[in-house]
């Protein structure tokens, strides 16, 4: 669509200002089940958000065809859409900033890979995962996805702004079973290259990691020392990002409200948000308002120190955006996000964690996040699994227990931090965390 056409027209209409987001992405994905290609697509999608003020209102219309015929009918919809609105509410275009900084990114390699390679890497892996214990009946999946979108951003008030993503997936899935107990695990990589994820590597680890939890036993009700493992406390703690929501602050959601520069959590936390962190998942030097990015402590030892936000809760806030307004997709409104949003780690080793709690519950599997927690009053109750340890020493498994909390006050019964933070998928991600008392329900 021309671009300047477009704005020209809806200048003449009184539509000022206006912007125009396109999104576009190309996804690659790979499924290996019993030696044969289960699946392989490649899907191409995205498409343009037009939103613009008219009559003091922001109207929006969305397309997937930018073709220059579109242009009437466009901002005819949007019109019609900003005169349908009913709630008087702030309505902003940011005109953008003058210098935005740049990610340091590592090339995906795997984006230029043939589909042969990705293939006969899936096989191997599936091949070696069937072999490398007796224990592992099936492997149920070998994935991989390679997915590259473009972003683009102009406005009438100047702002031409462009940026390109591109991010490997890979995950195998296995069952192993032993007198009459099943078990399934699965291990996820982010890569950029083959040599990101040697495969006897990571076949070992999965190995490990599902044997280890066959002939589980449950544990006796009580209060136990809990170590939250990596990928346990990120899942916890991206459930409860929206604690730090500036639309839910203003709105009085939040329970974190009238919290500012107050100790809200143990001294050990600091909990930053930093969209240009190197490989980031989420990293970006603007989000989709044109806001330039930047490193922010959320959580200073414990004390909070900011809400994020975009233009919209920004102005309800007599504040600045923090450049977090990002859209779902392009035919979403835009909301607020979080983009790489971690607890900081520190120099202490996971297995100096076990060594210090003694005795205690490692917890490495939490599910029914959706229906076991609520994300107003922080509580949350959860199917959990994990290891006993006794003697700074893992000495078996243990499932059927359920671990119930609040998170604002568990955060304050935080006995160490570990070091192993990771990447997730999402944008939160947390080391491991040694707390000094939780909640367990088993037998």
């Amino acid at each position: 669509m021309n671009i300047s056409k477009l704005m020209e027209k809806a200048k003449a209409l009184q539509i000022d200002p206006i912007e125009v987001y396109i999104q576009k992405s190309e996804k690659q994905s790979i499924e290996v089940f019993a030696q044969k290609v289960d699946a392989l697509t490649i899907a191409q999608s995205g498409g343009m958000a037009i939103r613009g003020i008219y009559n003091g209102k922001m109207g929006y219309c969305f397309v997937e065809e930018d073709s220059d015929d579109n242009i009437d009918t466009c901002l005819q919809m949007l019109m019609e859409n900003a005169k349908s609105l009913e709630l008087d509410e702030p309505s902003f275009i940011y005109a953008g900033d003058n210098e935005y900084p740049s990610v340091e990114v590592t090339e995906n390699q795997l984006v230029n890979v043939d589909a042969s390679e990705k293939i006969a890497y899936l096989k191997e892996v599936e091949s070696k995962l069937a072999q490398s214990d007796p224990r592992i009946v099936q492997v149920m999946g070998s994935l991989m996805e390679t997915q590259q979108v473009q972003t683009q951003i102009y406005n009438s008030l100047g702002m031409d702004l462009h940026k390109q993503e591109s991010y490997t997936v890979f995950y195998s899935s296995v069952l192993a079973q032993e007198n009459n107990d099943n078990k399934s695990a699965y291990e996820i990589k982010v890569m950029h290259s083959f040599d990101e994820c040697p495969i006897d590597e990571y076949v070992e680890k999965l190995k490990e990691k599902v044997c280890s939890k066959l002939n589980a036993t449950q544990v006796k009700t009580g209060k136990y020392k809990v170590i939250l493992k990596n990928n346990a406390m990120s899942s916890l703690l991206g459930a409860f990002t929206g604690l730090f929501d500036g639309e839910q602050v203003y709105k009085g959601i939040s329970k974190l409200k009238d919290k500012m520069n107050e100790m809200i959590f143990d001294e050990k936390i600091t909990i930053l948000d930093d969209p240009l962190k190197k490989d980031g998942i989420n990293s970006t030097p603007f989000d989709d308002e044109g806001v330039t990015s930047y490193t922010k402590t959320v959580v200073e030892n414990g004390v909070l120190k900011l809400f994020l936000h975009n233009q919209k809760s920004a102005a309800q806030m007599n504040t600045t955006s923090t450049g977090n307004g990002f859209k779902s997709g392009y035919a979403s409104s835009v909301g607020i996000h979080p983009t790489n949003f971690y607890i900081q780690p520190s120099d202490v080793s996971f297995d100096a964690l076990v060594e210090q709690m003694d005795c205690g519950l490692i917890i490495d599997e939490i599910n029914g996040l959706h229906a076991g927690l609520n994300p107003i009053t922080t509580d949350f109750s959860l199917q959990a699994a994990g290891y006993y340890v006794e003697n700074g020493k893992i000495v078996k498994p243990v499932n059927l227990i359920t671990v119930a909390g609040n998170f604002l006050e568990m955060m304050k019964e935080v006995e160490v931090v570990g070091s192993d933070l990771e990447d997730a998928l999402s944008s939160a991600s947390a080391p491991s965390i040694l707390f000094t008392s939780l909640s367990i329900s088993g037998e």
